[in-house]
């Protein structure tokens, strides 16, 4: 005879039994299905959320928590192991170049998103999210996909799988800057610079800790204890940093990566991934399970269009940029392109950062629902497009326009031309040159991104001014453009001078090759370059500037943009005259 708390029991296990054997058996199907169709399993897992959503009579309540606690822990799981993938050892070999090529890629996708989100008829932040999802790559579908061809060398793919986990760093730092407009588009400047430095905080103090004593403590425990132990103690400091991550109000994702990677520096960290792969598979596969139970079948099909035109726009961008990185990164034209397209599959942060738009109302569920289409859509066609690369590159070369055919391959020379100079170089001028065009890039960031700022909180912090001054509203938006002015013009100055001092180093690097025989390049346009270096850099700095505030979208009239330069020019010749006349 059964108490009423013992009916209650036998209820809950009931519901949690026949939950797990419908998501794991229609889940094995599933993925039996697709791996037979020579796919990635993570569609048969969104397929099975998808199918048990719209024909699953039994799904409840009750349903939904436990598929969304497992599924949580499907996603801490997750990306503790990708964490892991990271080996440092390894990543300073390839690490390098991936960096580059994410440095270049990566915001190029992001800036790309937020023009065609804007395009598409998103809002600004949406437009946000929508380049920020897109901006990455799946590691499991392209890992996959990769190793079941022979297109590419190992050493390329290896340097592929890189850079994908160099992409979840960047979408890990991408989410965690991007959480404070998920509470709303109103936080103070003050706000997100104060979640800013936590953030930074965190993850070096995480890092310098972590590394400092976990590694220790596990090889301590896989040398003396049973490997029982050493799994238990790992995944307990797993979900620990999962913790403290999400109390300081960041995504529990963010936690269980960075302690992935403190656990990859372990000796023990083969005998851990090994252990932790059968639960991290079980729970993976609950994770993409709960991302198809949010799908309905109808609204997929109701917004077919939107899939299909967000995958258009992420495999453009996504192939457009890395060809670009590698193209800049002295790799050849059918590599450069080999390597783009095998990166066309969203990944796995696409489906954590929507989900986590979603959740705060950021974004709608038919705009969810066509990101989710999308990555499926990308997932399915990448193996296809991966297969038939060389046939798709070979098509491209022989029936490309003469004219753009005869310019790409004329930018290859030209490449190939200034490398192999710069490999004449001394080592000195080869890092000068490497550190001038570094700070350059990092500085057009700043700028974009001080860009971005104001042309988000403009508004806001013209209705400060409007609030405490007697000024009109107008005038207030004229002042909050000249400020824009005034700050980009330091970073501005940076920039120039960078480029300038690069300039000087080709021109020596020119000279130098024509007094052995090597140079191509005429007298003129030497001098074109030495004209260049000798221009005054702050009338160089005005002009960027006055060009960024023309092409920023603002309301200020044509002429006003002009009243704002004079302004600013006024306020740097105070600033010179009072350090060299008067303090002198």
């Amino acid at each position: 005879m059964h108490t009423p708390s013992g009916d209650v029991q036998i209820v809950e296990e009931s519901v949690l039994l026949l939950n797990m054997t419908f998501l794991l058996l229609v889940g094995a199907i599933c993925s039996i299905i697709f791996k037979k169709l020579k796919m990635p399993t993570i569609i048969g897992y969104l397929v099975t959320g998808i199918i048990l959503a719209n024909y699953w009579v039994g799904e409840s309540t009750d349903t939904e928590t436990i598929v969304t606690l497992l599924s949580d822990l499907g996603l801490v799981l997750l990306m503790f192991c990708i964490g892991m993938e990271l080996n440092l050892k390894k990543l300073r070999k390839a690490g390098i170049f991936a960096l580059v090529v994410v440095l270049i890629q990566v915001p190029l996708m992001i800036v790309g998103g937020y023009l065609f989100g804007l395009l598409l008829g998103f809002s600004s932040l949406q437009a946000i999210f929508f380049g920020a999802i897109i901006s990455g790559s799946s590691t499991a579908v392209v890992t996959t996909v990769l190793k079941g061809q022979d297109k590419i060398s190992k050493d390329d793919v290896e340097t592929i799988v890189i850079v994908t986990v160099v992409e979840d760093i960047a979408q890990v730092l991408i989410l965690s800057m991007a959480s404070p407009l998920l509470v709303g588009t109103v936080m103070s400047v003050d706000s997100i610079i104060w979640m800013l430095a936590i953030i930074i905080a965190f993850m070096i103090i995480s890092m310098a800790v972590g590394l400092m004593f976990v590694p220790r403590i596990l090889d301590w425990l896989g040398h003396k204890m049973p490997e029982e132990v050493l799994l238990v103690a790992s995944l307990g400091m797993c979900f620990g940093m999962a913790f403290v991550s999400v109390a300081i109000g960041m995504s529990m994702a963010i936690g269980a990566f960075m302690m992935g990677i403190i656990v990859s520096q372990s000796k023990t960290k083969i005998i851990i991934e090994r252990d932790v792969t059968p639960m991290k598979d079980i729970f993976m596969a609950m994770f993409f399970i709960s991302i198809g139970l949010e799908i309905s079948a109808s609204d997929l099909l109701a917004n077919i269009g939107m899939v299909f035109a967000i995958f258009l726009i992420y495999a453009f961008l996504k192939t457009f940029s890395v060809f670009i990185a590698y193209f800049i990164g002295d790799k050849p034209l059918k590599l450069s392109f080999l390597s783009s397209i095998s990166l066309v599959a969203m990944g796995e942060f696409a489906f954590i950062i929507a989900k986590a738009a979603l959740d705060a109302d950021v974004v709608s569920q038919s705009f969810y629902t066509s990101v989710i289409g999308a990555a499926l859509v990308s997932m399915i066609l990448l193996p296809i497009i991966s297969k038939n690369g060389e046939e798709i590159y070979d098509f491209i070369d022989h029936h490309a326009p003469k004219i753009v055919h005869k310019t790409v391959h004329r930018m290859e020379d030209i490449r190939d031309d200034k490398y192999a100079k710069i490999a004449l170089s001394s080592k000195t001028t080869i890092s000068k040159f490497k550190r001038g065009l570094t700070l350059a890039y990092f500085e057009l960031l700043v700028v974009f991104a001080l860009e971005f700022i104001f042309y988000v909180f403009t508004d806001s912090m013209t209705r400060i001014i409007f609030e405490n001054t007697s000024l009109s509203y107008y005038n207030c938006y004229i002042i909050v453009l000249f400020l824009n002015f005034l700050i980009l013009l330091l970073p501005l100055y940076e920039i120039i001078k960078n480029i300038k001092f690069v300039e000087k180093v080709m021109v020596d690097i020119e000279r130098r090759a024509e007094a052995i025989g090597k140079g191509n390049l005429k007298r003129r346009q030497i001098r074109v370059f030495q004209e260049f270096i000798k221009v005054n850099t702050w009338l160089v700095v005005f002009f960027a500037d006055f060009i960024f505030l023309m092409i920023v979208p603002n309301n200020v009239e044509f002429w006003d943009h002009f009243l704002v330069m004079l302004g600013g020019s006024l306020v740097v010749l105070a600033i010179y005259f009072y350090k060299y006349w008067i303090r002198s």
